[in-house]
């Protein structure tokens, strides 16, 4: 115990000040604490008629600079009570009076049986290390250029975006868009306006030939989809070359639009001008940028840079620290399995940022939710978020309903009487009736959970939370994760870097370092040490997870019992098929499709239905959008109630999902060998992992395995991920699980 104060000086210290009026404690021993402290330390005050009594920390047995005054005699201790008048008064009273409050509490550790080790739910070698150095330092020049590169990016995104949406408009043309109700219309021009800079702005009102009463109920950001501030397409029936050109939105009044053209991209303004005023012209409006959530990003980067600590940290100029009580660790109120509670606790220790490596089934949202709960019980204001409305709402409710909160959720803890826990949904985008019923409108400012998806976090303050959770953090860019890092002291990002990458607007960054989350960003920073695994998945059989846990995750993944068996009926839970169908060009060039393949997967659709799988829980991933129409209209053919229940869509559209049975359909076939993105060498392998994992009791794969075992023509072994293919077809070969 003396070595505890070999550093402690009493004249560096002082005198508690405390209101030890409120919370009560555990019964201490004062007297006994207090005489122990006196023959170890022999510390007396200047007039020598008391001793000084370190206090220890409120939950652990480590010395602050704070003590109290015992006067042997009278038994009494002595502090600075603050609770007496406006400043306070210093007060004596005696030992047995404090057994129940805070100083009691905080003079345990002078007794020996208050000193054993706390008997611990986890090993003490499964806590975080205290401290862990990044793997090298940007220098003053490099960190410069490292934030102008996420500026450029997002600057890169942002023009990327609005060329696609012009691409796509001029390649289908006015009519076109008009028949597949493509754009919004048709507007009649009604007045023109001042604009807010040199021009004119026009003024129009959506056309309702069929109900003229109705103008007073129209919004055109809920009917239509068109906002202020966003820059749109603007077109007309009058057939000029002038159009179609771009305008951006001034303000939208019920049925009235006023849109400003951006005069400097106009060609003849004149003819324009004559033309908008014209009252016998129709236009039409698409949406062609949305520049908000990219001017969100520039400024959280900005800001970012100028704060010390969260640009050392992105630039590896500083250590990341842990610190963990184990004298208070956490005690979930709902069940969590030993890899969860690692994971919580790693995440209460972590003073700057922590990743949780959910893989699939891991239960990496029911983490976060302990996580969050404990945070709130220790009065920390907490922030979760994730980059889509979807992903928000699911971590607040999951699968609850209006009549019944799902067990272990956010939503359930919050309708719990017992369980002192508020929410305030921030933003209007949620299509989930429970959210929108409970916490929608709620004061962000009166809430102990703040949710908000990452673009919708701007609103906040530099460091306004204690601590932000980002969910599904692996698909969010970097940019939109400054936005979260800007606002909150402390980063807890849940997901999966051995899954999609986030969306990427431009095509030729997707395999550049800009492209990755901050989650992934941050492990190759400061490695795997800053990362915490969640080992068991409740998701699949075990048979269908074998080759993800080998190929992806080290072999580390554990089956549960309750699913490691699971089947459909007798069918075996994982099947491939090979079949050498032709892939074909769709007319239009975009995408491909393979009948063969089509027709495989109808068949495997109809005898699943046959064993018993609603075609609910039917889902059938195909690598390309090409695909989807064949295997719908293949499906739609059969000789089954609810066929368009089954759900068929591309990979990137499945993540996060999961069906009772996948079909995947590969559709590359040729002999030369070529699988485009799908051999990609680092998204390739992500994007098969998706496809691999979101089954529960029946996968199965069908495509041509020679073609997607085999390195392209044009690339070399390390510019491709044509072994995986090449080894799972072996593993299904040699388990018996591959038919011709």
């Amino acid at each position: 115990m003396n070595d505890l104060f070999n550093d402690w000086h009493y004249a560096d210290t002082n005198l508690l000040h405390a209101d030890i009026r409120g919370s009560e404690y555990d019964p201490v021993d004062v007297s006994t604490a207090a005489k122990r402290a006196k023959e170890l330390l022999d510390i007396k005050t200047p007039d020598g008629d008391k001793y000084v009594v370190p206090l220890f920390a409120v939950d652990e047995p480590v010395p602050t600079n704070e003590y109290v005054l015992y006067r042997p005699e009278q038994d009494h201790i002595g502090w600075f009570d603050s609770g007496f008048g406006i400043s306070g008064t210093e007060r004596f009273t005696s030992c047995e009076k404090l057994r129940t409050k805070e100083i009691g509490h905080r003079l345990r550790f002078w007794l020996p049986e208050h000193r054993e080790e706390p008997e611990l739910p986890i090993d003490e070698s499964e806590f975080p290390p205290e401290r862990i150095q990044p793997s090298d330092r940007l220098s003053t020049d490099d960190r410069a250029a490292f934030f102008e590169e996420l500026k450029e990016f997002v600057r890169t995104e942002r023009e990327t975006q609005r060329e696609s949406n012009w691409k796509t408009y001029s390649d289908i043309g006015l009519d076109t868009a008009v028949r597949r109700n493509y754009v919004s219309g048709p507007f009649l021009p009604i007045r023109t306006r001042r604009g807010k800079t040199e021009g004119m702005a026009y003024v129009f009102q959506i056309a309702d030939d069929e109900d003229d009463d109705r103008d007073g109920d129209i919004d055109l950001r809920d009917d239509e989809g068109l906002f202020e501030r966003n820059f749109c397409i603007v077109d007309t029936d009058a057939n000029d070359e002038q159009f179609p050109l771009e305008g951006e939105i001034l303000d939208i009044d019920g049925p009235n639009v006023t849109i400003q053209p951006v005069w400097d991209s106009v060609g003849d303004r004149a003819v324009v001008e004559k033309i908008l005023a014209s009252d016998e012209i129709e236009c039409w409006v698409q949406e062609l940028l949305n520049p908000i959530p990219f001017n969100r990003r520039l400024k959280a980067i900005t800001q970012v840079e100028a704060n010390d600590s969260k640009r050392d940290l992105l630039t590896g100029n500083r250590s990341v620290a842990f610190d963990v009580n184990k004298y208070a660790l956490p005690a979930p109120n709902i069940g969590l399995n030993e890899y969860q509670y690692r994971a919580l606790l790693w995440a209460d220790g972590a003073n700057d940022v922590v990743c949780i490596h959910g893989p699939p089934g891991t239960g990496k949202t029911r983490t976060l939710t302990a996580y969050v709960q404990h945070a709130v019980d220790k009065g920390q204001s907490v922030l979760v978020t994730a980059h889509s409305n979807q992903a928000v709402d699911n971590l607040l409710v999951g699968d609850s309903t209006r009549d019944a909160p799902e067990t272990d959720t956010l939503h359930a803890m919050a309708q719990d009487s017992e369980t002192e826990l508020s929410i305030a949904r921030v933003g209007n985008n949620t299509r989930n009736p429970v959210v929108d019923e409970h916490y929608i409108d709620r004061s962000p400012g009166a809430a102990d959970v703040v949710a908000a998806t990452t673009s919708g976090a701007s609103q906040f303050d530099q460091n306004a939370f204690d601590v932000a959770v980002v969910d599904e953090a692996t698909q969010a860019s970097r940019p939109a994760t400054a936005i979260v890092l800007n606002c909150a002291r402390k980063l807890v990002l849940a997901g999966d870097h051995k899954q999609l990458p986030p969306y990427c607007a431009d095509e030729s960054m997707q395999e550049e370092e800009m492209h990755i989350s901050l989650f992934e960003y941050l492990l190759n920073r400061y490695e795997d040490e800053i990362s915490v695994l969640l080992r068991k998945q409740y998701r699949m059989n075990e048979e269908i997870a074998t080759f993800p846990n080998e190929a992806f995750y080290n072999g580390e993944l554990q089956t549960a019992d309750r699913c490691r068996e699971w089947t459909v009926d007798e069918l075996n839970p994982i099947m491939g098929i090979d079949i050498a169908g032709a892939e074909q060009r769709q007319t239009n060039g975009n995408s491909l499709y393979n009948l063969e393949e089509a027709r495989a997967v109808a068949k495997q659709v109809k005898l699943l239905v046959q064993n018993g799988v609603d075609p609910s829980d039917v889902g059938v991933i195909t690598a390309y959008s090409g695909q989807v129409g064949e295997v719908i209209n293949r499906v739609n053919q059969l000789e089954i109630d609810n066929s368009r229940r089954v759900d068929v869509d591309t990979v990137d559209s499945f993540q996060g999902g999961e069906r009772e049975a996948i079909i995947v359909s590969f559709v590359r076939s040729n002999d030369e060998g070529h699988s485009g993105f799908l051999e990609f060498p680092d998204e390739g392998p992500r994007r098969l992992n998706v496809a691999l994992t979101r089954a529960r009791k029946r996968l199965v794969l069908i495509g041509n395995w020679e073609t997607l075992g085999t390195v392209a023509p044009h690339r070399s072994p390390d510019e491709s991920c044509a072994s995986f293919y090449a080894s799972l077809a072996d593993q299904l070969q040699t388990s018996d699980r591959m038919v011709s």
